[in-house]
């Protein structure tokens, strides 16, 4: 299945959420999500693909994939802010995760310019914004005919 096949319509179509999953945690909810502050994070039908969709608060659902499986030279240094945010230290292993946006065309994009990064061992998430990015905030990987 590829990412167009992994929504509907344009609404995302998500597995339901196991009472069992461990629930990230996002004190300041994510940008325009400020009231969902609860996720999990489960496979998606598509390879490589997760949801990160909301427990709590107004419906929210985004699929998302690990960066490194868009650009495997990615790198990113995460502030001293940042790692606090998450209570990481910088050996931390972390999950990094980039939103996956599909277009009205069928155009399917990657924003990696704020990726969202989860500590599995404290079970906190934020979105953030490294220092001196380059990274696009639409990195196309699957254009209509392409």
């Amino acid at each position: 299945m590829t990412p167009r096949q992994a929504v509907a319509g344009g609404a995302a179509v998500a597995a339901p959420i196991d009472a069992n999953q461990e629930v990230v945690v996002f004190p300041q909810g994510l940008p325009g999500f400020a009231d969902c502050r609860s996720f999990v994070v489960f496979a998606a039908e598509a390879a490589n693909f997760q949801w990160l969709t909301s427990v709590e608060g107004p419906p929210a659902s985004f699929l998302t994939v690990d960066p490194r499986h868009v650009l495997p030279t990615l790198t990113y240094k995460l502030s001293p802010a940042d790692l606090a945010r998450l209570e990481a230290s910088p050996d931390t292993a972390l999950l990094w995760l980039a939103i996956v946006l599909i277009e009205a065309d069928g155009t399917v994009c990657v924003n990696l310019r704020a990726p969202i990064v989860i500590n599995p061992e404290s079970m906190l998430g934020c979105q953030i914004m490294p220092e001196r990015t380059l990274y696009p905030v639409r990195h196309v990987i699957s254009a209509p005919g392409a």
